[in-house]
């Protein structure tokens, strides 16, 4: 814990990577808000049909357009778009609030949500464009591991205090609010300054401007990275398993509360148990970034799905509390190593499309473990869906083991292999 502190202590004295840090929780924060918020408000006036298209659009569209948004993206400079897509958010969050307190057609919410996943679907590779100009390669570890503790955190108390909003101001009320952060996020990206230049070592006439060298087709580009950087290619697949089950695991705690009769409170004390060991598993896995230990990494995805049958299987409310936070552990114990190989294996004009396909994949991923584990229960019950769902994604993730070991073979020096050989 001291040396987590440290760690802390060190990446939030930095100006810039202090700005990202609150510019990031302002954001998912609002992100969370306005899920809780324009829930409330679509349910009202549409009912059941049109909150599940609420919840569809706001999932679907963000990752189907991820390596095309991170793609045309790179036209600008990620800060720019990074302001222009908050203010954009807080425009169309005013329009919404205004819709629902003049009672419009639920179908204009709708297409205001679907303009919000839009915008949404061009920040996240942006906001990843950015940390790479603003935190040197030595810093990106820790940083990735601040960043992660300080997300987490958000995930598991923005709901709260948006539901604590909706109650003392009213959902439309909420709207407006968080309109204001989405201003107060553009706000604090304008006086963020690139700490890191482009191309290290060129003079800064000589450095690129922003989507310049950009090789045509996102797709293409994607498939020639996951091709080239098999790093890259381990990261991915364990990211998107791991956001997979993860999702998953959400849906699997009210059948599995009920279960255990564990009362009103029980989702509760399950969801804060993930958090928590979120946190740590986030905290140790800075140290496991630098050192550059994929294989741990994958490891741990691999022993995740089989915490996921066990948390399905629990006979009592302490042992399903302890597999919930070993499940929250498992899954960001790679969080650093996922952002620092991006960051540092990814070519600057390449960032876009890879960065816009990982956000594709952790929102995706989330959406199909839901979904899959959601009529699993349905079908077979907790603990049979539980070890199916869990067992898959073992298997999926052990997968990444091929392009990790690829990765480490590649990486050894020549004369060091050479030694090797010899010494056989």
């Amino acid at each position: 814990m001291k040396t987590a502190l440290v760690k802390y202590k060190n990446v939030v004295g930095l100006s810039g990577a202090r700005r990202l840090l609150a510019a990031d929780a302002i954001s998912k924060a609002g992100d969370w808000v306005l899920f809780v918020a324009m829930s409330a408000l679509v349910f009202e006036a549409g009912g059941a049909s049109a909150l599940a298209l609420f919840s569809l659009a706001r999932v679907l569209i963000p990752a189907l357009l991820g390596p095309w948004a991170g793609s045309w993206g790179m036209a600008l400079a990620p800060r720019t778009l990074m302001i222009y897509v908050d203010v954009a958010r807080a425009v169309l969050l005013v329009l919404a609030a205004v819709a629902a307190h003049t009672h419009q057609s639920v179908w204009l919410l709708e297409a205001l949500v679907v303009g919000c996943a839009v915008l949404t679907a061009f920040h996240g590779p942006a906001e990843r464009r950015f940390q790479r100009d603003v935190i040197a390669a030595d810093q990106r570890a820790d940083f990735n591991a601040v960043i992660g503790v300080t997300a987490t955190t958000v995930m598991v108390v923005a709901p709260a205090f948006g539901a604590l909003m909706a109650i003392t101001f009213g959902n439309v009320g909420v709207l407006v609010v968080d309109a204001a952060s989405f201003i107060a996020s553009a706000f604090v990206v304008a006086g963020i300054r690139s700490a890191v230049s482009v191309t290290a070592g060129e003079p800064p006439q000589q450095q690129k401007l922003p989507g310049a060298g950009r090789r045509k087709g996102a797709l293409a580009t994607v498939r020639r990275v996951l091709k080239e950087q098999p790093l890259v290619t381990a990261c991915f697949l364990t990211q998107v398993t791991a956001c997979t089950v993860a999702g998953g695991s959400m849906v699997l705690l009210p059948p599995l509360s009920s279960e255990l009769q564990a009362g009103n409170g029980g989702i509760g004390w399950l969801t804060t148990a993930i958090g928590v060991g979120s946190v740590l598993g986030v905290l140790v896995g800075g140290a496991i970034a630098r050192q550059g230990r994929i294989l741990v990494c994958v490891g741990s995805i691999v022993v995740m799905g089989v915490i996921l049958g066990l948390l399905g299987s629990s006979p009592s409310l302490p042992l399903a509390l302890g597999c919930a936070a070993l499940v929250g552990v498992a899954a960001n114990l790679p969080e650093p190593m996922y952002w620092t190989s991006y960051a540092n294996q990814i070519d600057e004009s390449d960032s876009g499309p890879v960065y816009g396909l990982v956000e594709s994949g952790i929102t995706g991923g989330f959406s199909v473990g839901g979904t899959v584990v959601g009529a699993a229960v349905a079908a077979f019950g907790t603990s049979t869906a539980a070890w199916a769902v869990g067992g898959a994604a073992s298997v999926v993730a052990a997968s990444a083991f091929v392009p990790a070991l690829r990765h480490r073979r590649v990486s050894v020096p020549v004369p060091e292999r050479e030694s090797a050989g010899a010494a056989t």
